[in-house]
């Protein structure tokens, strides 16, 4: 049974009139630690709870702030329990998919110490999302996730395997190029102009190949078209390309967890998945291009002082000269060991 559905069964029993305060079922009965779905009555607020020792209760100052939570602390009929609650009523299908991502990874915990450590690590990893607010990709953001996706699936994932390719996915930590590893780094400019003629450069760092080995700017021009629900189009859905992607990372667990984690950091949540299957892109066309000396680019150490945070149009016909095949540039980035290259955190 999923935490919703527990949530869904306690939400029912309440309103059959049952009088505790708290009404809780264990998240997995039959595995390790002792995790509660939880409902506080009668406001109805959902909740996780977990048991823990006095002597093993974190100090407050160790707790993760997180928007739309509250962590709390409660003794029920005497025992001590670290809980986690939904503050605000808008962010229903966030928490079920926190408490989800949360919940295999407490229950199985080796002992409670390190069941705390994995709930509040989970929730710390979970700060970033929850600080950005919960809307939604927009379309751009759809787009050029969709792009980085289809990079990653055909040509990053067969050419250097599941682990050293997400673990080269850089973009949602807004680092300076999208993909970075040992021996290179790709930038990935997704476009659904019909003839494209430029795409936007929005950093001096993107294209400044100072420290990364090879650099390659690789455009995907793909054709876009929003079908009504249960319509049909060519081309591949957001959640379809997820879904594929997990589908070569499957053997990988260590790959599938780190693709997901990366996605939460993108603002993607498998919950709003509907919201994205109005959409959908066909690849029409790739270019990629090696950059380096010559390249139509500009670089920090070339901004007079004083100018920064520059952004720009960048002519594809200027970078034809530069142009490469995409077998030849994944060859290139094939050479890469398993441990990507340093990666910075200046934003895009």
């Amino acid at each position: 049974m999923t935490i919703e559905q527990l949530w869904l069964e306690l939400e029912a029993e309440a309103s059959a009139g049952s009088t505790a305060t708290w009404s809780m079922r264990l998240a997995s009965p039959n595995v390790g630690q002792p995790l509660l779905v939880a409902l506080e009555k009668p406001a109805g607020i959902r909740s996780l709870l977990l048991p823990v020792p006095k002597k093993a209760l974190p100090a407050r100052r160790d707790w993760p702030e997180c928007r739309g939570l509250e962590l709390f602390m409660l003794a029920i009929e005497g025992q001590p329990h670290l809980g986690v609650k939904l503050r605000d009523p808008n962010c229903a299908d966030v928490f079920t998919a926190l408490a989800e991502d949360v919940s295999p990874r407490v229950v199985t915990a080796p002992d409670i110490r390190q069941a705390i450590t994995a709930l509040l690590d989970r929730l710390r990893h979970w700060q970033h999302f929850l600080a950005a607010g919960h809307d939604g990709l927009g379309p751009e953001a759809q787009r050029g996730l969709w792009g980085e996706l289809h990079v990653l699936r055909a040509h990053l994932v067969p050419a250097l395997g599941p682990t050293a390719a997400v673990e080269g996915w850089k973009a949602p930590a807004a680092t300076n190029q999208d993909f970075q590893f040992s021996t290179g780094s790709i930038e990935v400019k997704t476009t659904s102009a019909k003839q494209p003629q430029a795409v936007r450069i929005t950093s001096e760092r993107q294209l400044d190949d100072t420290g990364t080995g090879t650099l390659l700017l690789h455009v995907v021009i793909v054709d876009e078209r929003e079908v009504p629900p249960g319509g049909t189009a060519p081309g591949t859905s957001l959640p379809e390309m997820i879904t594929a992607l997990r589908a070569a990372l499957a053997e990988n667990a260590s790959a599938i967890d780190q693709f997901n984690d990366r996605l939460l950091e993108t603002g993607w949540l498998d919950v709003q998945a509907q919201r994205y299957e109005t959409r959908r892109w066909a690849l029409r066309k790739e270019l990629v291009f090696m950059v380096q000396p010559g390249f139509p680019r500009l670089v920090e150490s070339a901004l007079p002082t004083g100018v920064g945070s520059v952004s720009y149009d960048l002519s594809l016909a200027a970078c034809e000269p530069f142009a490469t095949g995409i077998a030849n540039a994944v060859a290139l980035l094939a050479e890469a060991s398993n441990t990507p290259g340093q990666s910075s955190n200046q934003p895009e």
